[in-house]
């Protein structure tokens, strides 16, 4: 945390907050971050070594820890993605004896001899997570997915996939086979907020193969 809040102060970090007005003065990040003039970063986030992409918001008290997230994104407060590693096989779990620089203030070894860091997180575009998510490294979350609500997910989960629960499971499919393959096809995200503006009343209705082709067609 002391990082975060020395870069905090940096010319590069005041820039990046002057371009984008809606990063929280109470949010930190560090120098390998990257958060899109487009997203919203709320009070209390902390990232390292992450990416937010155009139109995410970042709910409060939320900390992302190297993580790659698309576009169109509503992820809640209290969410924790990228969750560090203990060892189970040693001993003891407790990180004085495999890290020089831990979470206790004592060092008792001159070399980490374990990597506690959370493997690389991927989430797609157009993903909503629930409040009270945590979300292990290594996990890749697929475009269009549901988190819901307190959660813990362990493994990956599909495209258009709603999951919920400790670990998390898949509850239901958002859509049928046909829209879902029609829509991970489209990749409506990747157009221009202009060419997404001209069929914006397909957006504020209910998904069915008809509006779906329509939204296809009227690109072509």
């Amino acid at each position: 945390m002391a990082s975060l809040i020395k870069y905090y102060f940096s010319p590069k970090s005041i820039k990046i907050r002057i371009k984008n007005r809606k990063i929280s003065l109470l949010s930190f990040f560090d120098s390998k971050s990257f958060i899109s003039t487009k997203a919203s970063i709320n009070k209390f986030c902390t990232m390292w070594n992450s990416s937010i992409d155009d139109y995410t918001y970042i709910g409060p008290n939320s900390s992302l820890n190297n993580v790659r997230i698309g576009k169109y994104c509503s992820i809640s407060k209290n969410v924790n993605i990228g969750l560090a590693v203990h060892p189970i096989e040693f001993i003891s779990t407790s990180p004085i004896f495999f890290s020089p620089q831990n979470a206790t203030g004592y060092s008792w070894i001159e070399n980490k001899i374990f990597d506690d860091s959370p493997k690389k997180v991927v989430i797609g575009n157009d993903v909503w997570i629930g409040i009270n998510v945590s979300i292990m490294g290594g996990v890749t979350i697929g475009d269009g997915a549901i988190i819901g609500s307190h959660s813990l997910v362990t493994k990956n989960v599909e495209p258009y996939t709603i999951v919920g629960g400790v670990p998390a499971k898949k509850i239901r499919m958002r859509f049928n086979d046909e829209i879902i393959s029609a829509l991970i096809g489209y990749k409506w995200w990747n157009y221009s907020e202009k060419e997404i503006m001209k069929k914006i009343s397909l957006f504020n209705r209910n998904l069915n193969i008809e509006v779906c082709r329509n939204l296809i067609n009227n690109n072509k």
